[in-house]
């Protein structure tokens, strides 16, 4: 079973991929739900089972914020939908993807590089 990393966003969704010991950035999905859903529908047939780890935007202080609450809504949604998923705080996964990658970008790849960290901290390989 592979494990997917997810950095949820309204408008983008960083996606990475945990196989074989390594965390890799994939194709970030540009839309609502329904898009990510389909996503995770391909990327389960290819790699034939995938776990969810799903980013939750705490604040700061480790509090719930609007967009937490849409996250857990849409985990509740994976999970009616048959998925596993696990939520791991998010707080600084962007703002480390936009170290490494120098810059903000509008393709997804600071999204995708942030759902690599999340997947990072879950599996405890995070600095």
């Amino acid at each position: 079973m592979v494990k997917i990393g997810l950095d949820y966003g309204r408008k983008k969704t960083g996606v990475a991929v945990y196989r074989q010991g390594l965390v890799l950035p994939s194709e970030a999905v540009f839309g609502p739900w329904k898009k990510i859903l389909e996503r995770l529908g391909e990327l389960a047939c290819d790699y034939d089972g995938i776990e969810i780890v799903l980013g939750l935007p705490l604040s700061a202080l480790g509090k719930p914020t609007e967009l937490s609450m849409e996250v857990e809504s849409f985990a509740d949604k994976l999970r009616e939908t048959g998925y596993s998923v696990e939520l791991v705080n998010e707080v600084g996964t962007s703002a480390a993807a936009v170290r490494l990658l120098g810059k903000k970008d509008r393709k997804g790849r600071v999204d995708s590089m942030a759902a690599c960290e999340i997947l990072k901290r879950f599996l405890n390989i995070y600095e």
